[in-house]
Formats: structure tokens, C-alpha cells, sequence
């Protein structure tokens, strides 16, 4: 490891034995600023008036997405709320998403439309932007419109990828993203960090691990006695969690898996880029790894596969990557504990995304470390 490296990690080693990211955190919260979903709230009928006038269209339907009749197989009522399929009575339909969290940014939805016509210039197949001015404000908020892709999502009825194929061409799609030519502007923007909960920790992907200690920290007070244990237990894990800063960097996508891909396999779209920008590529693949972990260890190889035949990991990287695994599956973790606190009961760490455990990822990586020198 470099000089510059040793530092670095040096640096990060005293932020999380001071505590940074709880005392983060808290002082956040007495700031009003709490990851919250649903935080895009918009007027229906305004919206499809605004699209029409702005875009001098005429709109026969506009469901979200996720409405029985488009929902992506796997998802469900209300997971989408602020992505809507819009058709139209003349040309294809298009998909509308509106950023009206007190967090979003227009300038951040102007960058989103800015990246897509990155990757189409080098034609990455993402999705394509519906209009030459696809950026507008309703009641300044901003929003985006993209053409819908025909065919869903890769997977089956329930969310689940079928087929290795799948995710070796992923994987491969993955590797193409992170060897594309740094740009700047938007492009060079940080990225890589989940958006979900609104916008409020958009960024690179520690920003992750901010949500996931935001998370604990607003239900902290209402923690029973008997679950501070536990509670603690997590807290702790997500203060030390391996940031991936450091490591090498590309242009990347905020939640990249097989949900994140529409289209027929053997071509598939990438799509929702609201989270992307330049930052450590490895979170990016670890959440791969991890979805494709679900499923079997021969869907763990496919990923392995695919990634390096664009990309060879450096050392650090494959170091790190056990603690890596774990930003996304904490910020899922700490998601689902404060659900479960607010509905007034005492988490036991065995519900859903909450049996998240540290030895899983160890496991995981030697996996694909392995599969490497296969």
C-alpha cells in the first residue's frame, strides 16, 4: 500500500474510534435532517397538466410504476410512488420521476439527464431521455422524463434472476461502466450511494452508511431496555464499516442489481441513475455480489466473470472487500430496525434485512476471490 494510503486509512480509523459518524448523525437530527420515505410528494393532476402543457402532448394514462397493471415483477404497491409510466396517445410511452424531496436539488436532476447523455455517447446501454429538454420544474421541483422500456425486469414473478447469464451480463455491463473515460461536470459529480430515502444522503457511497446510522439514531430514544443491547451491537458495526474510500474510482450507479435492469437478457437496459456519479467502484460490484449471493454460488461466479473482463480488482481492493459487502447490507439493516421500532416492538436482529451478519461477507469474498483463480 502507498504512503497516501496508509494515511488515509489512518484518517478513518480515528473518525470511527471518536464516534464521527453517531455524533454525525445526531447533530443531523437536531438539524431536522432525517431520511424519511415517501419524501416526493406531488399533485397528480398537476403533474399530468404541466407534462402536457410543457411538452405539448396528450396523456391518455399515467399510473406509477409500480400500479398492478406495470409493476417491475418483485416489487410492490407503493415502491415507486414518484416514478409514473406515462402514455401518450401519439408515440411511445415515457417514464416520468419527480424530485420533490426538501433534499433534491435541480441542479442534481439536471446532472442525472447530463449522464445519460454520457453513456449514450458511448453508447452504454442505459436509458435514453425522452425529450431534448427533459429536465422541467413543477412548483419548483424538478423532474425527468426517459423513454419506458419494453420487458421488465430479468427475473422471475417474485424478483428473483433465474438464469447465472443474467448476471454475468450484468457483471460484464458493470465492467464496461467503470472503464468508461472520466468527464466532467456531472460525470465527475459524487456518486455511487443510494437515493431512496429521498435525496437527504445522496453522494458517494459512505454516505450510505450516514443513512444507515441516521436511521438508528432517530429511533434511539424509543429503544427499549431489554433491545439496547442489540442495538448497540449494530450501531457499533455500522461506525466501523469500511467506507470504501481509497479505493479506486469510475463512474458508477447508486444500487447496482438485477433490479436495476430492464429489457430482454442478452439486452438489457440499466436504468435509474438518480444515485450515480464518479466514486469507488467496489460498492457497485459488492451489492452485485451480495443479490447474486442469494441465489447461489454459481451466480456469484457469473458475477466474478463478467467484472473482469473489463476490470482487474487491485490488491486493496479484493482486502477490502469483506467489509465493503457490508454498506449496503447495513443501510437495508438499520432501514428495517427503525421500521420495526416505530411499529413498537423490540428488534431481535432475526427479522428480514436486520439477520444481517459480519461473517456472511468474509465468506462471500473468499467466494469471489476464489472464483478469480478459477
Amino acid at each position: 500500500m502507498t504512503k497516501q494510503g496508509s494515511f488515509k486509512r489512518a484518517v478513518r480509523q480515528r473518525a470511527r474510534e471518536s464516534g464521527q459518524r453517531y455524533t454525525e448523525a445526531r447533530a443531523a437530527l437536531e438539524k431536522g435532517k432525517s431520511a424519511e420515505r415517501p419524501t416526493r410528494p406531488f399533485e397528480h393532476a398537476a403533474l399530468k397538466a404541466h407534462l402536457e402543457a410543457h411538452y405539448g402532448i396528450r396523456i391518455t394514462s399515467m399510473t406509477p410504476i409500480d400500479d398492478p397493471g406495470s409493476r417491475p415483477r418483485g416489487s410492490w404497491d407503493g415502491h415507486y410512488p414518484s416514478t409514473l409510466l406515462v402514455r401518450r396517445k401519439a408515440g411511445s410511452p415515457w417514464v416520468a420521476r419527480i424530485f420533490s424531496s426538501p433534499a433534491d436539488k435541480v441542479s442534481r436532476v439536471e446532472g442525472d439527464a447530463d449522464i445519460l447523455r454520457f453513456l449514450a455517447s458511448h453508447n452504454f446501454p442505459a436509458e435514453r431521455l425522452a425529450h431534448d429538454e427533459p429536465v422541467s420544474l413543477l412548483n419548483e421541483s424538478a423532474l425527468i422524463v426517459t423513454e419506458f422500456v419494453e420487458g421488465g425486469r430479468p427475473t422471475d414473478a417474485h424478483g428473483r434472476v433465474e438464469s447465472p447469464a443474467v448476471l454475468y451480463e450484468l457483471a460484464t455491463l458493470l465492467g464496461r461502466l467503470h472503464m468508461l473515460p472520466a468527464g466532467g461536470g456531472a460525470v465527475a459529480r459524487d456518486g455511487g450511494s443510494e437515493e431512496h430515502d429521498g435525496g437527504f444522503y445522496v453522494g458517494r457511497p459512505k454516505q450510505d452508511l450516514a443513512a444507515a446510522m441516521n436511521f438508528l439514531a432517530s429511533v434511539e430514544d424509543a429503544v427499549a431496555p431489554e433491545g439496547r443491547e442489540r442495538f448497540e451491537w449494530l450501531r457499533d458495526h455500522v461506525e466501523n464499516a469500511d467506507d470504501a474510500e481509497g479505493l479506486p474510482e469510475a463512474l458508477t450507479h447508486g444500487n447496482y442489481h438485477a433490479w436495476a435492469a430492464v429489457g430482454t437478457p442478452g439486452n438489457l437496459v440499466i436504468v435509474g441513475w438518480a444515485g450515480s456519479g464518479r466514486g469507488p467502484r467496489l460498492p457497485a460490484l459488492a451489492w452485485l455480489l451480495r443479490t447474486a449471493a442469494e441465489v447461489g454460488a454459481e451466480y456469484v461466479d457469473a458475477v466474478m466473470r463478467g467484472y473482469r473482463e473489463h476490470v482487474q480488482l487491485t490488491d486493496e481492493e479484493l482486502d477490502r472487500l469483506p467489509g465493503v459487502l457490508h454498506i449496503r447490507a447495513l443501510w437495508l439493516a438499520c432501514y428495517e430496525y427503525r421500521l420495526i421500532v416505530r411499529r413498537g416492538r423490540t428488534p431481535t436482529l432475526n427479522e428480514g434485512w436486520t439477520r444481517w451478519r459480519p461473517d456472511f461477507a468474509e465468506r462471500l469474498a473468499a467466494q469471489a476471490i476464489a472464483s478469480l483463480h478459477s
